[in-house]
């Protein structure tokens, strides 16, 4: 076993216990939500203006969601986590040990929304440390990088493959993940990883992942903390079409989702810590589903946006 696949198996939790029968597990979803439908999409920019992601789908990522979860649901047996959220973040040097491991170190508010061409989110991110720098010299290890990591089963298929043994290996499941950082400032800011042949594979073709895009923005101490920063980003249906994705999804869809929070904070053994939130990655049968619907999210109907001194974005009443 190589260093990377050490690496990617320290990120993850094993749920061999999970009871799978003729490859179908079946679904053990805790929370469904209503995914709005952009009335306009969103500008890119790392800016959640007023109104433009109006009665969007907002889910915290947080230790005290975590906790709430614990209280909600339980801890699963002979774990210390709940089946749907994980606080596994770790303290680093230096950091203060009533920090770590709380809201102070990492965490996230995440509007989400789709229209006929994608799927859409903002994360607002409390940050005590900016940590965009891989630990061991593997460029595509996203887990070694602040930023967030979307894991979609993007057919709600619970469909483990068969000809693996590896519990984390459904047929639909997806992993993309955005860097906190701009997103051109390296080329691995944008990391896709996709089920192939019964194996989790790695997709850094420039060619292929064209489409997904993200606006980041240092965010300095906007939301309580010292490097906070907020990502907005796009997930083309084009693009998961290239895959799994039979067709663009419509009314009445429904996509499973994770989210990790990803924050080493400095680390320098390849995996220093992140939270795993509304599922647990290796366990696509537990995600939080999406059902799709018409339910309008962005500005209404008659206004008009336009952008004032400060970057932000007001709306403008038309007579």
């Amino acid at each position: 076993m190589n260093g990377t696949t050490v690496a990617i198996f320290a990120v993850f939790i094993s749920f061999a216990e999970l009871t799978v029968v003729g490859g179908q597990q079946a679904d053990e979803a805790l929370e469904l939500f209503e995914l709005p439908k952009f009335t306009q999409p969103p500008e890119l920019d790392g800016i959640r203006g007023a109104g433009e992601w109006a009665n969007a789908l907002m889910l915290e990522c947080s230790a005290s969601q975590v906790e709430r979860d614990r209280a909600e649901y339980g801890i699963m047996p002979n774990k210390k986590f709940s089946p749907i959220s994980a606080n596994q973040l770790s303290k680093s040097s230096g950091e203060d040990a009533n920090v770590a491991g709380t809201d102070a170190d990492v965490s996230a508010l995440i509007w989400h929304a789709w229209d006929d061409e994608g799927l859409y989110y903002i994360a607002e991110v409390r940050d005590n440390v900016r940590d965009v720098e891989e630990a061991i010299g593997q460029p595509q290890n996203w887990w070694e990088r602040d930023g967030l990591s979307l894991y979609v089963d993007l057919l709600d298929s619970n469909d483990r493959n068969d000809a693996s043994t590896v519990s984390d290996n459904f047929t639909s499941m997806n992993i993309i993940h955005f860097t906190a950082a701009p997103q051109h400032s390296s080329p691995e800011t944008i990391t896709w990883e996709v089920m192939i042949e019964g194996e989790r594979t790695r997709v850094q073709d420039p060619e292929l992942i064209d489409g997904f895009t993200y606006g980041f923005r240092d965010a300095l101490d906007e939301f309580g903390g010292e490097a906070d920063y907020t990502i907005e980003g796009k997930f083309p249906w084009e693009t998961l079409m290239r895959f799994q994705l039979p067709t663009r999804p419509g009314v009445g869809t429904e996509m499973g989702f994770s989210w990790i929070l990803v924050d080493p904070d400095g680390g320098q053994t390849g995996f220093e810590g992140q939270l795993q939130c509304w599922g647990l990655a290796e366990n696509p049968a537990g995600y939080s589903t999406w059902i799709f619907s018409d339910k309008p999210a962005g500005p209404p109907g008659d206004t008009a946006v336009s952008e004032d001194a400060w970057g932000r974005i007001k709306l403008t009443f038309m007579d």
